[in-house]
């Protein structure tokens, strides 16, 4: 497998899809990614809450975790592998905290990684957990290795500069038998297959998907992987795989998706009520979801 953290360092030549937010360079070994980095290491481990306004914590509660079903899904797959009392849990990237409280709920003992500092504060105010701002490949986790029952990366992979680092760094956390959880976007499915196809089709005029699955933003999705990617990542990084597979599921409201594909108020309303029956009839299979045991 390619060291995909390495061909970050080393991008070269034209991009395969030139996209209205990113780049995306395409490695001989088929690894699809863009040329932006976030400086996550600027970054200051204080939690400064002071820009969490009404705006905020309403995106927060109505578009970041406004789908139910996302959080059962992340729960109901912990529970297929792992018992939750008394575990001891770390969710790197936990957002606003849903699902580290509803952890905490069920009698597990929680801590979540957080670099935006309004979702640090709000998940640490509103749930009473704490929340660390810091990256997991920083040396402050050290002492902390081997410490964890379970680890779960909830669309984060997909944000990280190096996946290969983080991955490996999230898998020094677990103690022996201990379960890491990822869900990501998939490239071996319909939206990115779809985004590429027409793109060729049209030139590059017309990517449709591939613009709102990459995005050299601030913690934008810098690469999309594929299934036999995410399983030589796990091994790489000394875990046994037990699921791996591919499901339907959308981390926001189909509002905000349109949004990004016709860019038009009008428009969106006249397309909302179709697409929520597509989805019905039709749950197209977008995300994988992978589960690692350390041996």
């Amino acid at each position: 497998m390619e060291n995909i953290d390495e061909l970050k360092h080393h991008t070269s030549g034209e991009p395969r899809y030139k996209l209205s937010n990113a780049n995306v360079f395409v490695s001989p070994g088929g690894f699809h990614y863009i040329d932006h980095l976030d400086p996550v290491e600027e970054f200051s481990p204080e939690i400064d809450g002071s820009a969490l306004t009404e705006a905020e914590v309403t995106y927060i509660e109505k578009s970041l975790q406004s789908n139910p079903e996302r959080l059962e899904n992340q729960i109901q797959a912990v529970r297929r592998h792992t018992n939750i009392p008394e575990k001891k849990v770390l969710d790197i990237g936990c957002g606003g905290g849903l699902f580290l409280s509803r952890m905490k709920q069920e009698g597990a003992d929680v801590l979540g990684i957080e670099l935006s500092d309004t979702r640090a504060y709000y998940a640490k105010t509103k749930h009473g957990f704490e929340v660390v701002k810091r990256t997991i490949e920083d040396e402050y986790w050290k002492t902390h290795h081997g410490t964890f029952d379970i680890v779960t990366l909830w669309d984060v992979i997909e944000h990280v500069n190096y996946p290969q680092a983080t991955l490996h760094s999230a898998a020094h956390m677990l103690r022996s038998g201990g379960t890491l959880l990822i869900d990501t976007p998939c490239r071996d499915a319909f939206y990115h297959r779809m985004g590429q196809f027409t793109y060729w089709l049209t030139g590059g005029l017309f990517p449709t998907f591939l613009n709102t699955m990459y995005s050299s933003k601030p913690f934008g999705h810098k690469q999309i992987l594929s299934l036999a990617e995410m399983k030589g990542l796990l091994e790489t990084a000394g875990l046994e795989v037990l699921e791996l597979k591919t499901f339907h599921e959308l981390s926001f409201p189909y509002s905000f998706y349109l949004k990004k594909l016709v860019k038009s108020e009008a428009l969106v309303k006249i397309l909302l009520p179709f697409v929520h029956v597509f989805f019905i009839l039709f749950p197209i299979r977008n995300k994988m979801l992978t589960v690692g045991r350390k041996k």
